[in-house]
């Protein structure tokens, strides 16, 4: 499939958009982009991340949206991140990938963790 990239600088308006409407809404989170993927981690009440997956489906700059994972948890990771963002990072690129293929399976739960431990290294290096 082709698919036209997103520029940094159209990357960076989406960011700093999420940081303040995360803010609001009492959501943290991390996002990371690679060549052809993004994935992002969204944290918060069920109601404030519904809200923003469906603003997130109906905008026209993102496709193929999936949830892999949506559960309550105790301790949020990132913590006083609004959204924490590194720049884009290509060496995720065949981890999301194998993630976004997965065609309606059960994500792999071993994929899953490595992604999420991957954005959470890429926050420490923010702090």
């Amino acid at each position: 499939m082709s698919q036209r990239l997103a520029t940094r600088a159209e990357i960076a308006a989406i960011v700093e958009i999420s940081r303040a409407r995360n803010a609001t809404l009492d959501v943290t989170g991390a996002l990371v982009a690679s060549r052809k993927w993004f994935a992002q981690i969204l944290e918060g009440s069920g109601q404030s991340i519904d809200m923003l997956m469906a603003d997130i489906r109906t905008d026209r700059r993102h496709r193929d949206v999936q949830i892999l994972l949506y559960e309550e948890i105790e301790i949020r990771e990132f913590d006083g991140w609004a959204l924490a963002y590194n720049g884009s990072a290509q060496f995720v690129d065949k981890l999301i990938e194998v993630l976004a293929n997965r065609t309606g399976a059960t994500p792999d739960p071993y994929h899953l963790h490595r992604l999420i431990q991957c954005l959470a290294e890429f926050t420490r290096y923010l702090q």
